[in-house]
């Protein structure tokens, strides 16, 4: 039997398949269903970001072609430009998600390590009010767990799923880092 990727008390497996909510849509002007992490949201508070909007799964993504640079561009919209409503994209709404059968290509989102090191530059040059106001708004809480392990304090997000590096782990939407033995909310800059 195939194993949802909700129910995963461990980081998900490289090679392997798992039940996936997708979300048909457009992205990038290519219709697909795209698989999805969290729940649907807006980003309003301190992110300033006001569409209704679902999270990219990089996990179960396709690979891009191309240069270095198209690839590391590729990962960084996955992240950064969310499966969305507004007038432009998905303009009647995108539809609550289904579950298919989808293979985990790689264990997170590669761009990751990139992005929490261009965010951190930015807040710490004071270039980035937004990300200032959301990591000062989230460092040191403490996450909750349930049956599975930590679920990030912004959005109810399990991270069961998600590896540890170093002790931390990473949410896959807004970039909090989180303590994985305390689960408490770490400074975007440091180790546990």
């Amino acid at each position: 039997m195939i194993q949802r990727i909700d129910e995963l008390t461990q980081p998900a497996e490289v090679g392997r398949y798992y039940l996936v909510p997708t979300v048909t849509g457009a992205w990038y002007d290519q219709i697909a269903a795209w698989p999805v992490i969290g729940p649907k949201h807006n980003d309003r508070h301190c992110l300033n970001f006001v569409h209704d909007h679902y999270h990219l799964d990089a996990r179960f993504m396709p690979s891009p072609g191309g240069n270095e640079y198209s690839k590391r561009a590729y990962w960084r919209s996955a992240w950064g430009s969310p499966l969305q409503i507004n007038r432009q994209c998905n303009p009647d709404g995108l539809p609550t998600p289904v579950w298919k059968k989808l293979l985990c290509k790689r264990a997170t989102n590669p761009a990751v390590p990139g992005l929490i090191e261009d965010i951190n530059e930015a807040v710490e040059v004071g270039n980035s009010p937004q990300w200032k106001c959301h990591v000062d708004e989230w460092v040191g809480r403490q996450a909750k767990r349930d049956g599975r392990g930590w679920i990030c304090p912004h959005r109810p997000v399990s991270l069961a799923d998600q590896p540890v590096v170093e002790g931390v782990i990473t949410c896959p939407l807004h970039l909090l880092r989180i303590d994985a033995a305390t689960g408490i909310v770490l400074p975007l800059k440091g180790g546990a």
